[in-house]
């Protein structure tokens, strides 16, 4: 047995192998890298992951956010898109599709129709309210002149006549012109009126002696928004001269209007006489325009001559039909005309009227409209 020349190892114990110096040198390299690894990534941190795909269905995000997931100071959020479903609507293609589907307006100057009537009722003495108002709305008239019409008067029921039609028709305008004042009520011409009344005023006429006074009655109403003038007047029955002096007093009334106007009634003359040639030199006759059948109107159970006119004139307004109304409830039976009237301003519009750009600010209120009754 050879000698070892270590010394003895104490007795009960085993010695521990020796470590290479391989193994130390491997160790070192090991912890060397790990270190200059952690260092590499503390300097160059790795770049942020790429922005999401976006999906259907799903909005993505596409400005950055600061601390508290709000825009940075410096950053503008951009356009987002719209959601629909299944579909991803990008902001310009939205946009343009907005604008594509406003509502586009061009202003035109039209026409409308519309209908009158001239009747004298005769106070609802030869027949009653309810008579006439059968015969005023099978006429489809839009427009009333009425003569011998009663205001509150007991000897007639104490009924504002021309705001009875009114209030049964429709709850429609009406004007009423005072010319004899009894000691029960009124007496004197109306117009009853599907469109609004602006403004009216009753003008006397010419009179001589003890002839019943006599008025023009003037209503302005709003046609669509053209003002149109209507006179309803009911001449002296008893005096060429007195017809004549009250004609050329209309006349030159008529003259200072320069709107479309209307002027009907019991004129109280029968064609080509002195007082109708008067009124037709400044306006046209409806019946001789446009008129069919008899033109006679009075007296209504055996109509001789034709003594009650629609007479029209102004700019742009023209007679299309005139017939005598073969209708019982009075002495006089009631001419029907229907006119043209020109000037009527109107919108035509293409797109849709829901995309129609409204400023955010401005809450959109409901249109209401106001009727009223002129007097």
């Amino acid at each position: 047995m050879e000698e070892s020349d270590e010394p003895d190892a104490p007795a009960g114990k085993r010695l521990a192998p020796a470590v290479s110096s391989l193994d130390m040198v491997v160790t070192l390299v090991a912890v060397v890298v790990v270190l200059a690894g952690l260092s590499v990534s503390l300097i160059f941190p790795p770049d942020e992951p790429a922005t999401p795909v976006a999906h259907e269905g799903r909005r993505t995000p596409s400005a950055s956010t600061g601390p508290t997931g709000t825009p940075g100071p410096a950053e503008t959020p951009a356009p987002t898109a719209t959601e629909s479903p299944g579909v991803l609507v990008p902001p310009l293609a939205m946009e343009a599709e907005r604008q594509s589907a406003q509502l586009v307006c061009q202003a035109q100057i039209g026409t409308t129709e519309f209908t009158a009537l001239a009747y004298n009722i005769k106070s609802a003495r030869a027949g009653s309210l309810e008579r006439l108002l059968g015969v005023m709305q099978r006429s489809k008239a839009e427009v009333i002149l009425l003569q011998e019409v009663d205001n509150r008067r007991r000897s007639t029921g104490s009924v504002d006549q021309a705001g009875w039609f009114a209030e049964r028709l429709g709850g429609w305008h009406h004007a009423f012109g005072r010319n004899v004042t009894f000691g029960d009520g009124l007496y004197g011409t109306a117009v009853v009126s599907k469109y609004p009344i602006l403004s009216s005023e009753n003008t006397p006429l010419p009179n001589i002696g003890r002839a019943q006074p006599r008025g023009l009655l003037h209503a302005v109403i709003d046609i669509e928004g053209v003002e149109v003038s209507i006179y309803s007047t009911h001449l002296d029955n008893t005096s060429a001269n007195i017809r004549t002096a009250q004609a050329s007093r209309i006349s030159s009334i008529l003259a200072a209007d320069p709107r479309p106007k209307i002027l009907g009634g019991d004129m109280n003359t029968w064609p080509n006489s002195g007082p109708e040639r008067i009124l037709s030199s400044r306006l046209s006759d409806s019946f001789v325009v446009a008129g069919s059948g008899g033109g006679a109107t009075h007296p209504a159970s055996r109509p001789r001559t034709r003594i009650d006119y629609l007479l029209y004139g102004g700019p742009e307004l023209t007679a299309t039909s005139s017939v005598v109304m073969s209708e019982g409830g009075s002495d006089h039976l009631p001419v029907r005309s229907a006119f043209t009237l020109g000037g009527i301003k109107t919108e035509k519009c293409s797109g849709d009227a829901k995309a129609k750009p409204r400023d955010p600010g401005t809450p959109a209120t409901p249109s209401g409209s106001a009727s009223g009754t002129a007097e």
